[in-house]
């Protein structure tokens, strides 16, 4: 089993926010069993479960004024300011920084964290992802396979030939 996980935030049925839950559903046919993909809906403090001590690529969307949708934001999620404003999907009361701020208290923080957001624009109940968004989420998925590949050797061969 590997130490690498990929976690999507976000709603299936809110729009561009459902951007997440898209690139799991890309990735889970070149990835698992052997990078588990997981569905968050938004529980952070479910994730402190989730990903302490695993490498972790985490896609979510963003709602920012400050790029164009379609536009991704990469960042090492230790080691860079990860902004408030750009985590604002939760059910549970507390964003991302809160859960990072939780993990470090709890001694509960994934190995790495590479977080992957989308910028988005229309999140109505009931709408599909925007075309821009759509886009975006097919480059995370082929950037989120090379990261793997390079760093767990690639998929393993699924074939009995």
């Amino acid at each position: 089993m590997s130490d690498w996980v990929v976690i999507s935030l976000g709603n299936h049925f809110r729009g561009d926010d459902s951007v997440g839950p898209y690139v799991l559903q890309r990735l889970r046919p070149q990835i698992e069993p052997a990078v588990p993909c997981i569905e968050n809906g938004g529980d952070m403090v479910n994730l402190l479960e989730v990903w302490k001590g695993q490498h972790v690529c985490l896609v979510d969307a963003v709602a920012t004024e400050k790029a164009e949708t379609g536009a991704v934001l990469c960042l090492d999620g230790l080691a860079e300011e990860v902004l408030p404003t750009l985590c604002t999907t939760s059910s549970h009361g507390i964003n991302l920084v809160e859960a990072l701020e939780m993990a470090r208290i709890m001694d509960a923080l994934p190995r790495s964290l590479r977080i992957y957001g989308i910028c988005g624009n229309n999140f109505a109940i009931g709408e599909g992802l925007s075309p821009r968004v759509q886009a975006a989420a097919e480059t995370v998925v082929k950037e989120i396979l090379t990261l793997l590949n390079t760093h767990t050797g690639g998929a393993p061969c699924m074939s009995n030939h």
